[in-house]
């Protein structure tokens, strides 16, 4: 009988310390979710990213190594797209107008979680490179008129940037989480750009990227499994 619960013992453990290697290590996955334009630190005449583009589709690839029971660090590849906020691209005359913010990002982070545990809330910061391709046309609905004629702008920026950021992981089982993460994206020192068109003989001023930030918050979902 002493042996028995001496086996039963050292199984025990071996299952425990097996448990908490498990919980440690490299993580992959994929991630989906939405980014939210915000008006934080609004440019120039109080128009912020929230006042010309709408949420949109957030895809992702991420990798996390566990290297303490409540310390992580990792990296992320994401691509974003936002559409045009209509109601402020309604201009009239000047046609029909679509717009397009894209954005290519690359983010180191740092975590902390508070439990070590099935659940899991956490806080942490990410930082990095930020890839943004901005796209303005105006399609001419009235061709006969000068000044409606078809005109699209391209704007192109790399920034760097930061985001604090906090969720809740999810033990699903040994080796996979449910990872529901927030950040508020900092990216700082965008200027408006303009272009002057010289239309009906008279030279008329387009503000063909009408803020100065790309603020905006990240609601996302990962998938997490362990290599």
């Amino acid at each position: 009988m002493i042996y028995l619960k001496l086996f039963l013992g050292w199984l025990g453990m071996f299952l425990f310390l097996t448990e908490i290697d498990a919980q440690k290590g490299v993580f992959i996955g994929g991630k989906l979710g939405t980014p939210i334009p915000l008006n934080l630190f609004a440019g120039e005449d109080n128009i912020g990213f929230a006042n010309v583009a709408s949420p949109g589709v957030l895809v992702g690839v991420e990798g996390r190594w566990m290297y303490e029971k409540r310390l992580s660090l990792g990296a992320e590849l994401n691509y974003q797209y936002n559409p045009a906020k209509q109601n402020f691209w309604d201009v009239g005359r000047r046609g029909d107008v679509t717009a397009h913010y894209q954005t290519v990002s690359l983010l180191f982070r740092g975590d902390y979680y508070f439990s070590h545990k099935e659940v899991r809330p956490y806080t942490g910061v990410a930082f990095g490179g930020f890839f943004m391709f901005n796209d303005l046309m105006f399609a001419s609905t009235l061709p006969e008129y000068i000044d409606d004629e078809s005109v699209s702008y391209t704007t192109t920026l790399w920034k760097p940037g930061f985001a604090p950021e906090g969720g809740v992981v999810f033990k699903l089982n040994r080796k996979t989480f449910l990872d529901l993460n927030f950040k508020f994206i900092f990216i700082p020192n965008i200027e408006p750009e303009y272009e002057t068109e010289i239309i009906n003989g008279w030279p008329v001023v387009i503000n063909k990227n009408p803020h100065a930030n790309q603020h905006h918050l990240q609601l996302s979902a990962t998938l997490l499994f362990g290599i």
